[in-house]
């Protein structure tokens, strides 16, 4: 087990109170109070993003490095918005070739994002704003929207740290409830969608993700896809939700004892034999969980539309068809609906990130996928071609239960239209106002 532990909590914290019991077990097992550190960001600032905590926080710990921590020899538990700010902030150590925490524990990691970052600065937002007399943490929110340019870059900078690691620099493990039937979950369809613990998705928690890519601009337009060699560990803990009395952090004493001993397993990892055999472990009573709740494992895709040099997308139309339903991309099985409720959605500020939540079960039985993608530039003049491909099942490019996949095209814009080249000899009016110009060999 390592010496020291930091725990690192999420977003719209205010106390210290959030970590519950698990400082107390932690020393219970034999860690000295001085090496269980509780941190904390004003989450609630309007003008902080989520790279800014990831900054503070390498501040603070060269504090504590000075003073005698060995990241190295530390384990980091994370909950919620927090996993993002700490692998923010491992990534940037990483590239400054500081020490790395030797256990990454993410309890319902916002990893990949969360469905109330839209809530959150609308409804929520009014609540906090007129009965708690404070912000509602507007950047925080816009980097927690899926498809984010925040967790675009995150996520492909993290895939890409761990695709040569083997074994890693740091284990990493996650962990996620799926309890969203409290009643405070049920006024918003945000809080109790399928899948999730009522704030984050098991999806959206998972470290296990990939990366596809198409880039209209080469001379043969192929998916390419990215994805660790192996798996970290991931656990769905059944019963468990996000915060509270059921809270996978903060919660009590009957919660505690179904979260405490996977932590525990975690933090006494200390070889990759080990840490296999602890992701295997994990995936099959994933997989047992997943059997008994069908309606439960779900999928997130995120497409994310570029263009070479930056420019947004502004308007587009992504369809999912499948064997069943090809010319119907809101129903994609002819049993039950693979994409959930209230789908799609698109992200708030990058309008050219859509994501899409499905029904693992149902969409696997209605392989073969046929992605298709059109974009509108808003000008006669400039158009795109089509982006379409198919997905077999059992290919890289095939999602995995309880996974998030990434989509990103890279755009093929074509302004041909845009410009006119005429022959002298053609005899035109040069007199005659444009547009449009007259065509070479035209009338």
């Amino acid at each position: 087990m390592p010496k020291s532990i930091v725990l690192v909590h999420g977003y719209s914290v205010r106390t210290l109170d959030t970590y519950g019991m698990l400082p107390q077990l932690l020393a219970n097992d034999g860690y000295m109070p001085e090496h269980i550190f509780l941190s904390a960001f004003d989450s609630l600032n309007d003008d902080i993003t989520c790279d800014d905590l990831a900054n503070a926080l390498e501040y603070r710990v060269l504090q504590l490095e000075l003073a005698g921590l060995d990241m190295s020899d530390t384990g980091v538990i994370c909950h919620s918005t927090g996993a993002m700010v700490m692998r923010r902030w491992m990534l940037n150590r990483r590239k400054n070739k500081g020490k790395l925490p030797s256990h990454l524990i993410s309890l319902a990691g916002a990893n990949h994002g969360s469905t109330l970052a839209q809530l959150g600065r609308t409804q929520i937002a009014f609540f906090f704003r007129e009965l708690g007399g404070t912000s509602v943490g507007a950047e925080v929110l816009q980097d927690l929207d899926y498809g984010s340019d925040f967790l675009l870059m995150l996520n492909e900078d993290w895939l890409d740290a761990h695709l040569s690691e083997n074994p890693p620099d740091t284990f990493s493990f996650s962990l996620i409830g799926d309890d969203h039937s409290a009643l405070d979950h049920q006024f918003f369809w945000q809080t109790h969608e399928d899948g999730s613990d009522g704030t984050v998705r098991v999806s959206s928690g998972n470290l296990n993700y990939r990366m596809i890519s198409l880039d209209q601009n080469v001379a043969r337009p192929a998916l390419s896809v990215k994805r660790l060699s192996y798996k970290m560990p991931h656990l769905v803990l059944s019963g468990v939700t996000h915060t509270g009395e059921s809270g996978i952090l903060g919660g009590n004493a009957t919660t505690m004892q179904k979260v405490y001993p996977q932590i525990k397993d975690a933090l006494n990892i200390s070889n990759k034999q080990a840490y296999d055999a602890l992701a295997a472990a994990w995936q099959a009573k994933t997989v047992a969980w997943n059997n008994e709740n069908a309606e439960q494992c779900c999928s997130t895709i995120v497409f994310s539309l570029q263009h070479p040099g930056g420019r947004e997308v502004e308007d587009s139309l992504i369809l999912i068809k499948d064997q069943k339903a090809p010319d119907n991309h809101q129903s994609l099985s002819s049993v039950k609906s693979s994409l959930e409720p209230h789908q799609p959605i698109q992200n708030d500020t990058t309008p050219s990130s859509v994501s899409f939540y499905v029904n693992f079960p149902n969409f696997q039985q209605t392989y073969p996928h046929t992605v298709e993608i059109r974009v509108n530039s808003g000008s006669d003049e400039i158009t795109y071609p089509p982006a379409i491909y198919t997905v077999l099942a059992g290919t890289t490019a095939a999602i995995d239960p309880n996974e998030f996949s990434y989509v990103r095209v890279t755009l093929k814009r074509q302004p041909q239209d845009t410009y006119e080249v005429i022959p002298f000899s053609q005899n035109v009016d040069i007199h005659k106002q444009w547009p449009p110009l007259p065509k070479p060999n035209g009338p």
